[in-house]
């Protein structure tokens, strides 16, 4: 590594430390919204309510759960 790059911060390998907060949440649920919100669209889908199939896509792609659960995987 260059000595311009060292003392920048690049490269720095630490483990990072899992908070309280991240093990506090409950996963079965989370999980269990976001399967919800997977099916609904999915019965919108094949009904062809196109339009209320793409607000539970927008919804899904928003979502704080979602997102919970993607960085989880």
């Amino acid at each position: 590594m260059t000595k311009s790059r060292e003392g920048k911060g690049f490269d720095k390998r630490r483990p990072t430390k899992t908070t309280n907060g991240w093990r506090s949440i409950n996963w079965a649920k989370v999980q269990r919204y976001v399967f919800k919100l997977q099916k609904r669209i999915f019965q919108a889908a094949k009904s062809g309510q196109d339009a209320k199939a793409r607000r539970w896509q927008r919804l899904l792609v928003k979502s704080y759960y979602a997102r919970l659960l993607a960085v989880r995987l």
